[in-house]
């Protein structure tokens, strides 16, 4: 028996057409020994919202619906923290149109045709 992902991840490298994730760029990319999205929450955060460097991953979005959909209990995915995922889908069961990134402790957006997911390729 084995765990098996509802969404399979997409291609995060830099051949995408959306750019490289910034969790697969150089120093941060996970290794064995060390993973700075599981290991470094705060880190992690700023990071893939961009207040490390002044630039949110420009696969966020992607990330997060790939962690929600599979429901990743564990590391920071698509910019939010385990706990915010649960707390997002518990609010929204059932409906995936709604699981959009926002800042923790901030109101979720209103649901309309811009906060849709876009199709992971």
């Amino acid at each position: 028996m084995g765990i098996r992902a509802v969404v399979n991840a997409p291609n995060w490298s830099e051949t995408h057409h959306r750019g490289e994730a910034k969790c697969r760029d150089g120093s941060l990319t996970p290794t064995r020994n060390r993973d700075v999205f599981f290991e470094d929450e705060a880190l992690a955060l700023d990071i893939c919202n961009g207040t490390y460097d002044g630039r949110i991953c420009p696969r966020r979005t992607e990330c997060l619906r790939v962690a929600m959909f599979n429901k990743e209990n564990f590391g920071i995915w698509g910019g939010m923290t385990a706990k915010d995922r649960l707390d997002m889908r518990m609010r929204n069961p059932g409906m995936p149109e709604r699981w959009i990134w926002h800042a923790p402790g901030e109101p979720e957006p209103p649901s309309n045709e811009e906060t849709q997911w876009p199709a992971a390729s």
